[in-house]
C-alpha cells in the first residue's frame, strides 16, 4: 500500500483528494503547510501531492526542494506532483524536481493513473 502526503491549505481540496486516494487503496496523510508535511514524511512515503500556492504566500515548490535535497525523512526519489491553477508554474516546478505538474481542475482518475505509474517507476519501489 503506497503512502501519500497531500499538502494543501484548502480543506476542501484536501478532503476530496484524500477520499479519492483512500478509495483507490492509498494510505494518506494530510498537511496544510510545509512544516507539517516535513513532520509527516517517513522513509516509506511514496509520493507528495503539493499545491503550488500555500497560505501566507508560501510556495509548494519549497517542499519540492526539501525532498530532493534529503531535508525530509522521505526518500529523495519520492514522487512529487505539484498542482496549480496557473499553467505558468509548470516549468519552474519541473525544474525544481517535481515529477509532474497538473493543472487544476484535473480529472480525478488522471491523478490516480499518474500516481500509480510514477510510483511503479521509482527505483526503490517494491
Amino acid at each position: 500500500m503506497s503512502k501519500i502526503i497531500i499538502v494543501d491549505d484548502d480543506p476542501t481540496n484536501i478532503s476530496l483528494t484524500q477520499m479519492l486516494l483512500e478509495l483507490e487503496g492509498f494510505t494518506v496523510a494530510t498537511a496544510a503547510d510545509i512544516a507539517t508535511a516535513v513532520q509527516l514524511a517517513e522513509p516509506d512515503t511514496d509520493a507528495f501531492i503539493i499545491d503550488y500556492h500555500l497560505a501566507r504566500g508560501i510556495s509548494g515548490k519549497d517542499l519540492v526542494h526539501k525532498v530532493r535535497k534529503n531535508e525530509t525523512a522521505s526518500s529523495s526519489d519520492s514522487v512529487i506532483i505539484v498542482t496549480s491553477g496557473d499553467y505558468r508554474r509548470e516549468k519552474e516546478v519541473l525544474e525544481a524536481g517535481a515529477n509532474l505538474f497538473m493543472f487544476k481542475p484535473y480529472p480525478p482518475q488522471e491523478l490516480i493513473q499518474h500516481l500509480q505509474t510514477l510510483i511503479a517507476k521509482r527505483p526503490n519501489h517494491d
